[in-house]
Parts: structure tokens; sequence; C-alpha cells
């Protein structure tokens, strides 16, 4: 089996509060679904852009943090699902109905090494902590297969101290290229147009993600700080809106 990240967008004035009602009970129908068949991992929807901090690992290796996201476009992403399957066509299969159930454009993306801690979302969230998802960006030539060792080495440390410390990762994954990404867009005559090639038309793309547990957005930055120098790599961190993480 393969992971796929199934990531909505939407525009930078989505409200999640004002979601329209019928497109949450099929959001749910399709969580149930999902849930049914053994392949959903994780799903969640994301806090507006606006509400985002980004990271860029400066020169001198300090990490500059700064209001809003990361990216400087119209649309960004507003929820994601992580699924469990056997290829790309069945990610694509469920993807479709992600696009109609959320009346938004989906992109598809696999992850480049299947990581066992994605079984760790179906743990409940803890009693006063709240998700984020931290998430790095990285250029469209970048090759996972080609990554330094020393990267590596580093970034088993940082997972190491925050076990250490008790901080839980609910899940970390790194993303395949861009360039093998696949992009569905509702049509108005309601058929789902999939096309090669990320939805966003940008020189960088999330290349990997990281869902954690902190009590406050300081707490977050911490560690996704240690994350930025560990990757050699910017990134962004956004709360979740609501907690979507099942129970065993």
């Amino acid at each position: 089996m393969t992971q796929y990240l199934v990531a909505i967008h939407l525009p930078d004035d989505f409200d999640p509060s004002v979601q329209d009602k019928s497109m949450e009970r099929d959001i749910d129908a399709l969580n149930e679904e999902m849930e049914a068949k053994g392949v959903r991992l994780f799903a969640g929807g994301l806090r507006p852009a606006r509400e985002a901090k980004s990271l860029r690992i400066q020169p001198d290796h300090k990490v500059l943090i700064t209001d809003g996201p990361y990216l400087e476009t119209k649309e960004h992403v507003g929820g994601f699902w992580i699924l469990e399957v056997a290829d790309m066509d069945e990610a694509l299969a469920w993807a479709r109905k992600a696009v109609v159930a959320c009346r938004a454009p989906v992109e598809v993306r696999s992850f480049f090494r299947s990581d066992p801690t994605g079984l760790l979302a179906r743990t409940p969230l803890k009693e006063g902590m709240t998700q984020y998802l931290a998430t790095i960006y990285l250029p469209d030539n970048f090759d996972p297969s080609a990554q330094d060792k020393e990267v590596e080495s580093d970034f088993d440390a940082l997972s190491e101290e925050m076990e250490a410390s008790g901080v839980k990762e609910v899940f970390a994954g790194g993303l395949s290229p861009a360039s093998g990404a696949k992009s569905l867009r509702a049509q108005p005559d309601g058929k789902v147009l999939i096309t090669d090639g990320p939805y966003l038309e940008t020189k960088e793309h999330i290349g990997g993600l990281s869902i954690g547990q902190a009590a406050d957005m300081d707490a977050a930055l911490t560690w996704t700080r240690k994350g930025a120098v560990v990757c050699r790599a910017s990134g962004e961190v956004r709360p979740f809106f609501r907690s979507n993480t099942p129970s065993e």
C-alpha cells in the first residue's frame, strides 16, 4: 500500500465557520465511507491561510518568522485527507468524490516513503491541545532520492528529541515531487477534469508535512523552527479548525 495526500484548495477569504450545511453532510458521508473502507489515516480542515505563520531560513541559519502564508497566491490548501491505498488510480477515485463533496479543486500526491507514524493518526487529541500542520516548501526540481545524509541524520535526531520531550507527532511524511501530482477540477457539467501536475503554478510546493499537537502557536513554532533548520528549507504553520482525528 502507498500513502497519498489528497489536498483541497480554497480561496483566501474562505470562512470555515459559515460552511454550507449540505457540504458538511457530504464531507461527513465521504469520511464515513473512507473509514468503512479502511483507507483514511487522517482528515482535517485548516484555519484560514491569513492565520498562518511563515518560517524562512536565513543565510546565517537563523529562522525568520512572519505572519501570513508562505506562498503569495489567491488560493491555499484548506484541508486534506491522508489515504493509504493500492495505487494512484484508487487515490484518484477517492479524490474525485472529494471534489464533489467539497465543491473545490483537489490535488493528489504520493508520499515518497511509507511512514508508519501515519497509523498514529487514529489516536484521539489530548485535552487542551490543538493540532498544527507544519509544512516544508521545496523547489519543483527537488529530488528526495538525492537528499543529503546529514539532513536525514538531523531529522531523525529531531524526531527523537520530540519523542523524548513528550511531543505528540500525529503524522510526518515527505511528498514525491510536485511534477508527479494530479489535479482535479469540477466542471460546469458536473464532471471532474483530471490533469497532470500540481494545482498551483508556483516555483515551490509543499515537499513534506508534519502534524503535531501543541498547547498553542508558540509551542508549535518552537518545534517548527527546529524543523526549518534541520530541513534547510522554509515552511509554514497553520492550526486545524477542528479535530477530525478518529479514535480507536
